[in-house]
């Protein structure tokens, strides 16, 4: 009888009667048969990189852009995806989560690499070819390997029988077919046939990607895009399109697609991955470079206004005074900090600020700043709000009754004092008046826009003293993280790489929640100085004379 059945079904009573040394070997046994398991089923042990790649298998939506760094598991982990819709076997790490109805094998696929030689052979093949080990060095060494297809899914065992090298094209023993294709076809090769999922293997150009697109929607397939944004600036321009068509479009906000799903894969959270690998992509790289090649930034982002914001755990180094951008540095006094927190009711007894930025043809942007003891800031709320500002100020006066806040100022917009409301016969009221006159009242905030910077800039650093960020936002925040996140400097003039240089200007774009940040940057709030004032809420406007 096999250690195996020896053990099954016993209880850890029973096993502990049974010797140490019959344990190890029952032990050894088991170990034996999971080695075993995964030589014949490699793709069942499969574990996603970080939870970010995990988040790729669950996603339903019909267009999926992973954007990574270099290493970030991008590409393996799409390659699982495809794996798995063709064999219908799902990885125990994915079992409980994994969505069945993506479970319709046979199907067809297309797998579009960069090259069909040097990418599909040297990067592609070894992931997904499954051939026999000699029992001789590490399991898939250079003696041997198991790729994720098994070899039950393989016509005769064997993966040349199922690849036609004439047609590019694998076929497995359950009818499922992997068409093979590269950037190189012109765009009317991608024409013709439909397919249950297309993995575009790095960006490749709008038209080729949307004729690719088409040849999903009539059996409501997936195309899933993963790319790691080029770092010379050619190249990025001809990428952008990917960013403002798909990116912005995918990831989560007011405005998200649900068509979309975009996703951000970082080196550093790559779990298989150790500092000297890291170092090995990250060496002669310069700063703007590191942001592509680490978490995936694209070029044009790469010069953010709030460079330090993150909305994920990152490490501040105290003696360097700055991001980790490659792993570990040298010191070793490092802090691990993230913006980004979760709600808890205790923010909300601090006295608050809100801030108000009034758009007359888009929703207006506003949010609530909390300050604590330590004139830290917490930021509880934010909303974008279309219509009236009778619609505006209910809004707003439920937020605040909702969580009880105690608002201590209310700031909005400096140019609102200027801006006709263009109301019906009634010159000279300004947009601040009607605001005033339903019973919003605020005072202009000062717009300096250096000084602001400047000021959120260093709420954002980690403070040696606590050890932690001085400014923290609310996850259900969402526009504020968004914009924090893609606020940028204009973009660089179209010279050389070795003559362009950021206009300091931000652009318009992604600005309404930062220049809120700074217009209480600017007023340089007190937690001493707020605690004891009337709370604004049972303020009566005083500029209603104009009405």
């Amino acid at each position: 009888m096999g250690a195996l059945t020896k053990i099954q079904g016993k209880t850890s009573d029973e096993l502990a009667q049974i010797p140490l040394a019959k344990r190890q070997e029952y032990l050894q046994e088991l170990l034996k048969r999971r080695l075993q398991a995964q030589q014949q089923n490699p793709i069942l042990f499969y574990q996603a990189a970080s939870p970010e790649a995990r988040s790729i298998h669950l996603s339903m939506a019909p267009q999926i852009l992973a954007v990574g760094g270099n290493r970030s598991s991008k590409t393996d982990t799409a390659l699982a995806e495809m794996v798995i819709q063709m064999t219908g076997i799902v990885p125990l790490s994915l079992e409980v989560d994994y969505p069945k109805s993506k479970l319709r094998a046979p199907i067809r696929t297309r797998l579009i690499a960069r090259t069909t030689t040097n990418t599909w052979i040297s990067v592609i093949i070894p992931k997904l070819q499954w051939w026999q080990w000699n029992g001789k060095g590490e399991l898939g060494g250079p003696n041997g390997h198991w790729g994720w297809i098994p070899r039950e899914f393989l016509i005769k065992g064997d993966w040349q029988e199922s690849w036609s090298e004439k047609y590019k094209t694998l076929t497995l023993t359950n009818g499922s077919t992997m068409q093979v294709m590269s950037h190189e076809n012109d765009v009317t090769e991608f024409s013709g046939g439909s397919f249950h999922l297309i993995l575009i293997d790095e960006g490749i150009n709008s038209p080729k990607y949307r004729e690719n697109l088409i040849r999903t929607m009539d059996v409501k397939g997936q195309l899933i895009m993963v790319m790691t944004p080029p770092d010379e600036e050619a190249a990025a321009w001809d990428a952008a399109w990917t960013h403002d068509q798909l990116y912005e479009k995918g990831i989560p906000g007011p405005e998200k697609d649900p068509h979309i799903d975009a996703f951000t894969l970082f080196t550093e959270a790559n779990r298989i991955l150790d500092k000297e690998q890291i170092d090995a992509v990250t060496s002669g790289l310069t700063p703007v470079q590191k942001e592509v090649r680490l978490h995936g930034r694209y070029l044009h982002l790469s010069g953010r206004v709030y460079g330090t914001f993150s909305d994920r755990p990152r490490l501040w180094c105290l003696r360097c005074n700055g991001v980790v951008l490659s792993g570990i540095c040298g010191h070793n006094d490092s802090i691990s900090f993230c913006h980004v927190i979760e709600p808890a009711d205790e923010f909300y007894h601090w006295p608050v600020i809100y801030a108000l930025d009034p758009h007359p043809r888009k929703p207006h942007a506003m949010l609530w700043l909390a300050i604590d003891p330590a004139d830290d800031w917490w930021q509880i709320g934010d909303l974008e709000v279309d219509g009236e500002p009778e619609i505006v100020r209910d809004k707003v006066f439920a937020f605040e009754r909702l969580h009880g806040l105690h608002i201590a100022r209310r700031l909005i917009d400096p140019n609102m004092a200027q801006s006709p409301a263009h109301v019906a016969g009634r010159r000279g009221i300004t947009v601040r008046d009607e605001f005033d006159h339903v019973g919003l009242r605020c005072d202009l905030a000062d717009d300096n826009r250096p000084t602001a910077i400047a000021r959120v800039r260093q709420m954002l650093k980690p403070d040696i003293r606590t050890r932690d960020t001085r400014y923290h936002v609310f996850r259900t925040c969402g526009p504020t993280i968004q914009q924090m996140n893609r606020y940028s400097w204009q973009e660089w003039a179209r010279y050389s790489a070795d003559t362009k240089d950021p206009k300091p200007v931000p652009m318009d774009k992604y600005s309404d929640f930062p220049t809120l940040l700074g217009y209480i940057g600017n007023y340089n709030p007190h937690y001493a100085n707020l605690m004891y004032v009337e709370n604004y809420s049972k303020r009566v406007g005083k500029r209603t004379g104009a009405y």
